[in-house]
């Protein structure tokens, strides 16, 4: 290793096979035999490239050979450092230093005198977290493996309370070989670090309150580590925090310095007694009254904290919290919202459970405030309003609770009631809710009879705000339900969209279209065709034939038995201008057929009932009578000259021979071409069915 370097990449499997040396003798026996050492006379450094080797595989080791011969050699370190003359050489040193202090996470995996030593470590931390800042997050991360991996022996692995994120690796890939603790011997771990946790509490709070840079998250989880472990210690610092918030009303930048006590108050939350939670809300509570909403979203993450870690909370002051909480303005920033919706989500959970009279009232308060947020204006507003929903039903459905199969449908029932109001506001919104459950999960269609046909009785509403929600609902019901359940609610879907088939506004058609398309692809044309009205029957064709162009110049896969050529008659196929009259109003013969390939020139897309504007059916109305007045202005065709093909246009009031002739006066008169004989004409009129793909041959 001397020789070749530690830079170079071929070290790699020397330094696996020194790491497996660590992991077998121990950083004892190694350091023996291959001593960190540094030569006072010229300042060189020998086996320094051990350390990141140490780092990875150290386990198992002991907590007082890194106070008595760890922490000494990098004081030496440091000492050389400030002696040296050359800066490069001592920032190395200085390096170097730093990363034997580093190696102490690494000496606390599983140590086997935690329970002796810990106090004589508590001491050297606190001492360094005091003077040297670069050890914070080595000390933060220290504690957490220490209290993590002895309540991982004490308690069993799913629980929740175990797992911390931010924490380094519990163990190497060689921690695999070391037998774990008893748990007999964690208990006694555990004792030792909690005995401890005071001081050590006492001190990383004043880190994090006194931090310029940031709140950094590691001092956050090592404070919520050890308050976990903590009898009532915690306690008495609590008590200062809010008698220096109520003695500090009047300071500048009070606001800020609140928010930092609430960060630090909620990473207290976990573990935490029943006292100390009390002490917790009441700070809370203080922060809603006495201030203004800078530091609301704080206050909103700590409350949610505590109604997480302890259900006891919700329920012995649930009245009082609704109206703690319903007693805030909504707020209106998004990051604020989601923190007090997270205490919505659990609160409604918790009433839904209980099914009393008085929590169900305010459950549909709450609800409501959810409801109107899913129709604002704000993208992420809408999203947390959403996914507030989503926990709830989620919630709800893994709960262990025995009556949770009865709260979701009080759940159900509570968003349908909503659905009779007389705001088209609340009711869309609702139907907005409603959608996002069924997408989540569509067997609410089945396990809620009433709902469907509870919806879809809303298309009959004069709001088209109401409409376009159920729409909405109806394609991701549609789009959700499996082809056998779908089939049940064929029929009460198609007459209840159907209706608004001759809408273009807001692209009701075309909802009405897509949803229609789904059906067929999902539950074939005959099952969907066989309740299709009579008046009807002509939009239903359009759909149909718009799906097989599609499926046609999109080459879709044939084995989709929709889109076979079964399913749609020949004569649809060799007769296109059926099409034609079904999306276009039918005139009197004055109308040459060669001009269907100028509108269509005109329009570069066929007419579909799918494009808002164009009227279908019979083709009256305002739709059809304004295409019909667009159609009445120039038209453009394509005729053939000597020197190819040109477009040439024409005046509605001419007839077709008369266009004819007076254009074939107009080229003679150019002495450009010559017109072919007026019967070639009639090759104008080609079938719509290739109208796209056919050239004119020169």
């Amino acid at each position: 290793m001397d020789d070749i370097g530690h830079d170079k990449p071929d070290t790699n499997h020397l330094r696996k096979c020194m790491g497996s040396a660590v992991v077998a003798i121990g950083p004892e026996k190694m350091l023996m035999l291959l001593p960190i050492s540094i030569n006072p006379e010229n300042f060189t450094c020998s086996n320094i490239w051990l350390v990141p080797i140490l780092k990875d595989h150290v386990v198992g080791a002991s907590l007082g050979y890194y106070m008595e011969h760890i922490v000494p050699l990098a004081k030496s370190f440091k000492q050389a450092g400030r002696k040296v003359k050359k800066s490069v050489i001592g920032q190395d040193l200085q390096a170097h230093a730093h990363g034997l202090w580093g190696l102490l996470p690494a000496f606390c995996r599983y140590p086997v005198d935690t329970q002796n030593k810990f106090g004589t470590l508590t001491e050297l931390m606190i001492t360094s977290l005091k003077k040297y800042s670069f050890m914070n997050q080595n000390i933060a991360v220290a504690l957490q493996v220490l209290v993590n991996q002895n309540r991982s022996v004490m308690y069993s692995k799913s629980d929740g309370s175990v797992s911390n994120g931010n924490t380094v690796k519990d163990s190497v890939s060689e921690c695999q070989n070391v037998a774990p603790y008893s748990k007999k011997t964690a208990t006694k771990n555990i004792k030792a670090l909690a005995s401890c946790s005071s001081e050590l509490l006492h001190a990383l709070a004043d880190i994090f309150i006194d931090s310029q840079s940031g709140k950094p998250s590691y001092i956050k989880d090592a404070i919520a580590c050890l308050a976990s472990i903590s009898n009532s210690s915690p306690k008495n610092y609590g008590d200062e925090l809010v008698e220096e918030e109520v003695h500090s009303l009047n300071v500048q930048g009070k606001d800020v310095h609140r928010c930092v006590m609430l960060e630090l108050a909620s990473s207290l939350v976990v573990g935490a007694k029943a006292d100390l939670i009390d002490l917790i809300y009441n700070f809370v509570v203080f922060i809603f009254q006495a201030t203004d909403v800078t530091a609301h979203c704080e206050a909103y993450h700590t409350l949610s904290r505590i109604l997480q870690e302890h259900s006891w909370f919700c329920s012995s002051r649930f009245v009082e919290l609704i109206d703690l909480l319903l007693g805030q303005k909504s707020p209106a920033d998004v990051a604020t919202l989601k923190n007090r919706f997270a205490c919505f989500h659990i609160l409604i959970v918790h009433a839904l459970e209980m099914n009393s009279e008085e929590e169900n009232t305010k459950a549909f308060l709450m609800l409501n405030e959810i409801i109107l947020i899913l129709k604002d204006a704000r993208e992420e507003a809408r999203k947390v309003a959403y996914d507030t929903l989503l926990f709830i039903s989620s919630s709800l459905r893994n709960s262990s609770c025995t009556t949770s199969g009865e709260a979701y449908q009080r759940l159900i029932s509570m968003l349908t009631g909503y659905l009779s109001g007389s705001s088209p506001y609340i009711t869309s919104g609702a139907v907005s809710a409603l959608s996002v459950l069924v997408h989540n999960d569509a067997e609410i269609c089945l396990e809620v009879p009433d709902l469907v046909p509870s919806l879809l009785s809303l298309l009959q509403n004069k709001a088209l705000e109401v409409i376009k929600a159920v729409l909405g609902f109806t394609k991701v019901l549609v789009s959700c339900l499996q082809a056998k359940d779908l089939q049940n609610f064929l029929s009460d879907i198609i007459s209840g969209v159907l209706p608004w088939s001759a809408v273009s506004r807001n692209h009701i058609r075309s909802k009405v279209t897509v949803i229609l398309e789904i059906m067929i692809r999902k539950c074939g044309f005959s099952a969907v065709q066989s309740d299709i009205p009579e008046k009807h029957k002509s939009f239903f064709k359009t759909v149909l034939q718009n799906r097989h162009h599609k499926s046609s110049s999109k080459e879709a896969d044939t084995n989709d038995t929709v889109k076979t050529p079964a399913d749609i008659s020949p004569k649809r196929v060799e007769k296109p201008k059926n099409k034609e009259s079904a999306s276009v109003p039918e005139r009197n013969s004055s109308v040459h057929p060669g001009k269907r390939k100028g509108e269509r020139k005109h329009n570069k897309n066929p007419p579909t009932s799918s494009r808002p504007g164009i009227s279908t059916g019979d083709g009256g109305g305002r739709e059809g009578a304004k295409r019909t007045r667009h159609f009445e202005h120039e038209k453009s065709i394509k005729v053939r000259s000597e020197d190819g093909w040109k477009k040439k246009n024409f005046n509605e009031e001419q007839t077709g021979g008369a266009k004819r002739k007076t254009e074939l006066r107009n080229v003679i008169k150019k002495g450009k071409a010559a017109f072919s004989r007026p019967s070639s004409a009639s090759k104008l009129h080609k079938p719509q069915k290739a109208w796209k793909k056919q050239k004119p041959n020169n």
